[in-house]
């Protein structure tokens, strides 16, 4: 090898260096935005057009509604938007003990110690949560950042949630009576579409 090879080589060497530096100066950032843990993902939830309430259509039912009939009993998606909620490990602002039922496939709250009415008939009365996560619901003067769906409801009566906002105070049907579900006592919660940004990201 002549010197003038030797030269050519180290410079070649130190090319590959200087390339490989620049390589992981842009992908670190990328890598480390990658590792972030992410915000609250469980999506599918829905507003049913007949009773108000809150349900989750990734299970290939769509549960039991109490404004259903003897034929189609089942909740019916309104098209306004594909909620993500998140669970309570997740952190940030909020009301946990919030829980899904397996039966009618509602959202409803487990933090008053009942079950609830549910609108799905079933040997065990009330509603069930086995298998479900411990959800965290952002409240209108306690949430993670701007935006989001408010007027979301507890209802006392079911339990369940339910949105309040196309007629307030006479929203939806109610598994308890078949009335229009109480807002009394509730919270006014907010919800956020998968479609939008969520601010802040963990940690909160």
């Amino acid at each position: 090898m002549t010197t003038s090879d030797a030269t050519f080589t180290t410079r070649r060497k130190m090319l590959r260096i200087a390339v490989g530096v620049g390589m992981a100066a842009i992908a670190g950032p990328l890598m480390i935005e990658n590792a972030a843990p992410a915000s609250a993902t469980q999506r599918l939830w829905k507003r049913c057009a007949r009773c108000s309430g809150l349900w989750f259509s990734g299970n290939g039912t769509r549960g039991g509604c109490p404004a259903g009939d003897i034929l189609d009993g089942g909740h019916h998606d309104d098209g306004t938007g594909d909620f993500i909620l998140k669970e309570d490990p997740d952190g940030g602002q909020g009301q946990s003990d919030w829980r899904w039922c397996e039966n009618c496939q509602g959202l409803w709250f487990l933090g008053n110690g009942g079950a609830g009415v549910c609108p799905s008939p079933h040997l065990i009365p009330g509603h069930v949560y086995f298998g479900s996560g411990n959800y965290r619901l952002e409240d209108f003067t306690f949430r993670d950042g701007p935006g989001g769906d408010t007027n979301w409801r507890w209802c006392r009566k079911c339990s369940g949630l339910y949105y309040n906002g196309i007629s307030p105070g006479a929203a939806g049907i109610c598994p308890a009576d078949h009335q229009h579900h109480d807002v009394v006592g509730s919270g006014n919660y907010v919800l956020r579409d998968a479609e939008s940004t969520r601010l802040p990201r963990p940690p909160y």
